[in-house]
């Protein structure tokens, strides 16, 4: 990637992080004053997360071309019985793609992402990227990354301690698999 396409994606990135900041901040007081007060007597519904899990326990982005690698780890971490979205679950035919990849992520209770040489060159993993960063910074759900090939990771996510599958035999992929469900599960 020459320096003209990488400072075009990290502010093409910066860009939709922002602006899906302010979006936020311009709608988050509206929500509360929508709802009507619950009439006298009674008490409003407990909406922690107890209350309303979310319906996956984690949402798997990876690029294109890492998807035969990235189907199998998905049914890995099914197989250790967790709830995942990937691209398998929310593609349906005729559906809108933006809004299926949107709605799994807010429906997912963490986030994880395949970075390989193909992913950070891949502009819906970039969106996914942003989106998964910013809902791990602000609510502080789990963002793993997930070292692939020779991939190389972005700034913000060599601030998260990573899943490192790179050369790994088949005891180190068990082994590191392991961890990434254990994290998943404790959260």
């Amino acid at each position: 990637m020459g320096m003209a396409e990488f400072v075009l994606t990290a502010v093409g990135t910066l860009a939709g992080v922002v602006g899906t900041y302010f979006a936020y901040a311009s709608v988050r007081g509206r929500t509360a004053r929508r709802r009507p007060p619950p009439p006298a007597g009674t008490t409003a519904p407990d909406p922690s997360p107890a209350a309303n899990p979310p319906a996956y326990d984690v949402y798997v982005s990876h690029s294109p071309a890492d998807a035969p690698w990235a189907r199998t780890f998905a049914a890995r971490l099914r197989a250790s019985g967790l709830r995942v979205a990937d691209d398998e679950v929310v593609r349906t035919p005729g559906g809108v793609r933006l809004h299926a990849v949107e709605q799994a992520i807010r429906d997912s209770a963490h986030g994880l992402l395949v970075f390989s040489p193909q992913s950070t060159d891949d502009g819906w993993v970039l969106q996914e990227y942003a989106a998964l960063m910013e809902r791990s910074i602000e609510s502080g759900r789990l963002f793993i990354p997930v070292l692939v090939g020779d991939a190389v990771l972005p700034e913000f996510a060599r601030t998260r301690f990573s899943a490192d599958f790179r050369d790994a035999d088949d005891d180190t992929y068990a082994r590191t698999l392991e961890q990434i469900v254990r994290a998943l599960q404790n959260r």
